[in-house]
């Protein structure tokens, strides 16, 4: 079975929607077409019988009126005898079988009685009948068949009746008022003569219209009184009144009209009796001016229509189905291969480059990317194979070059970043490679009175830089115990560094002697940055006298500079891959804004500063990478606000060591008169540490434990020392989340969150087989 979301499934569930959607529109142009023209025909058809029946009527009507005016212009010429006005009449009534019934009626005055003489012969079961229409209970004379012919002076058809008198019908009636003159030339009534038309008649000439089982005629006088129409119950009603009109009064009104003034018309209206709508084209008689017309029903006209569409649809449906069916059968024959090479290629994903692929068959797309799949397992095979070697090649690289990197760091004070808090002066300094390994070094040596200083750069980056660099700072340590004089030193260092030197490698130097006793920093500059310092609120970069870079050529001379220090100065000697950083809008960092977060950073300690100055360079390069390496030492000269002291005590472990180790500190902490909040925050940090290295670093039995505090008008620091497996947990620890069950948290992870809370700054370095711990307390209201 096809998976959900195959390509199969996809192909399948298209190509039938699409089927679908053909055969769908197809059906529905079709039925509208069909539609369309059953209901043109429809409307000939209607317009073509409504003049049939207009035609037909017309002459049925023109008849009845032939005859009666002939009868008419009979009396007028010529003088009968009641009896034998009554023969004729008979005989007209009787030739004629149109006429339903026939009357003459003779006016006032003109009979022989008061009642008048009116005979009336009609038709009763297929018989003539005879009735007298004056007669004491009824006065024909009143009759409006009587009343509107003379009224009118010419012949008219009068508005439909019941006749009580005479044929005891609805009819209508052709009335004709007859005239003669007297001896003196005068018109005067002699007799109104008619004809009358039964309603049944008309309605069942008009139903016999062949409109469907819904269709119908309809005929209407000139009132608006219905004289047919398919419920008797409407017939003698007006229309306004009659339920089959009510739901459209107004078209009803409006066809009325027009057809009065002799248009033939066509509306739309709803059904009654039927679902859908019906249409009505009405006209009128020429004879009699009433409006006639039929009504027939478009949802049963259109009924063949839509069983057409019925069967039209599901045979649709059953091509649909064989279709779908067709379509499945030859999409799985045809993706059956595509499934197992997806099956095949997911094994391979998930690393099973054995796994089988399906046979390629013929010369299709399908046995083409089959072939290609086989010849991407091969070369994939090759090139993992390639890239384990390449991985086991780099790892043992990386290894390498961490390695390089923890010896070259090691040869370094404090292993790359370094804190010295003494009494005339402090001092910090680190070194950020752009590689595993750089060129950038800094070096500090005390000796009594003397304090010596060096930060370089060596040309180039990476392993070669590295080498270069070792070879410059071993040089520089064999020189810092004994120089006073920057510019011999100098000028030696650059003999020792050109020889050999065929790759032409340089090295930029600061090299300083700081006289702890009178502030004078004699120095000399080797091609290097100039240095930057702070003094009362305001930086400005130091003067100096350069020589060129060491290692390029022999006998090179370098000028010796002085400048006097002051209590409360600090001094920057950096590397120009601070100045000359970048960021990703392509502009430098430069000494300006180097200088700006020298001075921001001035109310700090040395070892803060200096890594807000590294944070504030990180923030502008944003994330374009570090192109070169980066080196700074701040030189603090000490003031007599800022004197500082150093205890320090070895713990050997054993029981109760935490409790020597808080009573040693409580003694040093106590002169000092802390605020309890600092005091215990110390004792708490201090045992988190100690307890953390008696459990876990390692340590022999006897073995012992140091603790230094360092202490100024700024800061405290205490540092731990311990001989233990090397660990920083800084980096190492993996910090427990916050509210985790505490068996669940790793060594370390708790502790390192209450170290990190309760200090402001922790470092960490391994030096001389010692991992070395320090943590500072900032003292007072000194900013961070």
């Amino acid at each position: 079975m096809p998976r959900n979301g195959s390509i199969t499934t996809r192909l399948i569930a298209l190509l039938t929607l699409c089927a679908a959607v053909i055969i769908g529109i197809g059906m529905l142009v079709d039925y509208r077409l069909s539609r369309n023209e059953i209901l043109e025909r429809l409307q000939r058809e209607s317009r073509d019988t409504v003049r049939s029946v207009v035609i037909d009527m017309e002459n049925w009507l023109e008849g009845v009126e032939g005859a009666t005016l002939l009868l008419s212009r009979i009396v007028q010429q010529r003088e009968y005898s009641e009896a034998g006005l009554k023969q004729m009449l008979r005989d007209a009534v009787e030739v004629n079988a149109d006429i339903f019934g026939a009357s003459i009626a003779l006016a006032p005055g003109q009979a022989g009685t008061d009642l008048g003489f009116a005979p009336y012969y009609f038709r009763r079961d297929g018989k003539l009948a005879y009735a007298s229409l004056a007669g004491a209970d009824h006065n024909y004379q009143e009759e409006a068949w009587f009343t509107d012919a003379v009224a009118a002076g010419q012949p008219l058809w009068v508005e439909p009746y019941f006749d009580e008198a005479g044929g005891k019908v609805l009819m209508t009636t052709f009335a004709v008022p007859v005239y003669r003159q007297d001896a003196m030339g005068k018109r005067f009534l002699y007799a109104v003569v008619t004809a009358d038309v039964a309603l049944a008649e008309l309605h069942n000439y008009l139903q016999r219209l062949g409109l469907g089982a819904s269709g119908f005629g309809i005929l209407l006088s000139r009132n608006g009184i219905f004289l047919s129409t398919r419920d008797p119950a409407n017939i003698m009603q007006h229309y306004s009144r009659a339920a089959a009109a009510a739901p459209d009064q107004a078209t009803w009104q409006e066809m009325f009209n027009a057809a009065l003034e002799g248009q033939v018309i066509t509306r739309q209206v709803a059904c009654i009796d039927v679902p859908g709508n019906c249409v009505i084209r009405l006209g009128s008689l020429a004879s009699t001016g009433w409006p006639v017309g039929v009504v027939y029903s478009e949802h049963e006209l259109t009924s063949p229509l839509r069983e057409f569409q019925l069967k039209t649809g599901v045979t649709g449906l059953l091509t649909l189905l064989l279709m779908a069916l067709a379509v499945i059968v030859v999409s799985r024959r045809l993706t059956r291969p595509l499934g197992a090479l997806a099956l095949a290629t997911r094994r391979i994903a998930q690393g099973d480059l054995e796994a089988p692929l399906p046979k390629a068959q013929g010369s299709d797309e399908v046995a083409g990317l089959i072939d290609s799949f086989a010849a991407m397992k091969q070369d994939l095979k090759s090139y993992i194979a390639d890239l384990e070697a390449a991985a086991a090649r780099r790892s043992r690289l990386e290894g390498e070059l961490g390695a390089a990197r923890e010896i070259q760091m090691a040869m370094l004070p404090q292993g790359g970043e370094a804190s010295e808090l003494q009494d005339a002066y402090s001092l910090w300094a680190r070194v950020l490679p752009a590689r595993s390994v750089g060129g950038d070094l800094y070096y500090y040596h005390r000796s009594d009175r003397m304090l010596v200083v060096a930060v370089g750069d060596v040309s180039d980056k990476g392993v070669p830089a590295a080498l270069f660099m070792a070879r410059a700072i071993s040089l520089i340590q064999q020189l810092a115990a004994s120089t006073i004089d920057p510019a011999a030193a100098m000028a030696s260092l650059n003999t020792a560094l050109e020889t050999g030197n065929e790759n032409c490698m340089f090295v930029t130097l600061f090299l300083g002697v700081l006289d702890l006793d009178s502030l004078e920093l004699r120095f000399s500059s080797a091609g290097h940055t100039t240095p930057s310092l702070a003094r009362n609120a305001a930086v400005t970069p130091v003067a100096q006298q350069q020589g060129p870079a060491l290692g390029l050529a022999p006998g090179l001379a370098f000028p010796c500079n002085s400048l006097q220090l002051q209590a409360g100065d600090r001094l920057a000697i950096f590397t120009d891959g601070i100045d000359e950083a970048f960021n990703d809008q392509d502009q430098m960092f430069g000494v300006d804004r180097f200088n700006e977060a020298l001075l921001n950073s001035l109310a700090r300690p040395g070892s803060i500063a200096g890594a807000e100055i590294f944070d504030v360079l990180a923030r502008f390069a944003g994330g374009t990478p570090q192109s070169d390496d980066i080196s700074l030492l701040l030189l603090d000269i000490a003031n007599g606000k800022t004197a500082s002291t150093r205890m320090r005590s070895d713990f050997t472990r054993g029981p109760g060591l935490t409790g020597r180790v808080q009573a040693w500190l409580n003694q040093v902490l106590a002169p000092l008169a802390l605020p309890g909040q600092v005091l215990g925050d110390l004792m708490l940090v201090t045992e988190e540490i100690v307890s953390n290295i008696d459990k876990y670093a390692g340590l022999a039995a006897q073995a012992s434990i140091a603790l230094a505090v360092e202490v100024d008008a700024r800061q405290l620091v205490i540092e731990v020392r311990d001989e233990g497996t090397e660990f920083n947990p800084l980096v190492q620890a993996r910090r427990a989340h916050l509210g985790s069950a505490t068996e669940e948290a790793s060594i370390g992870g708790l502790g390192v969150h209450l170290i990190t809370s309760l200090t402001e700054r922790q470092s960490y370095r391994r030096e001389q087989g010692c991992n070395i711990l320090r943590v500072t307390k900032l003292l007072g209201n000194q900013p961070v």
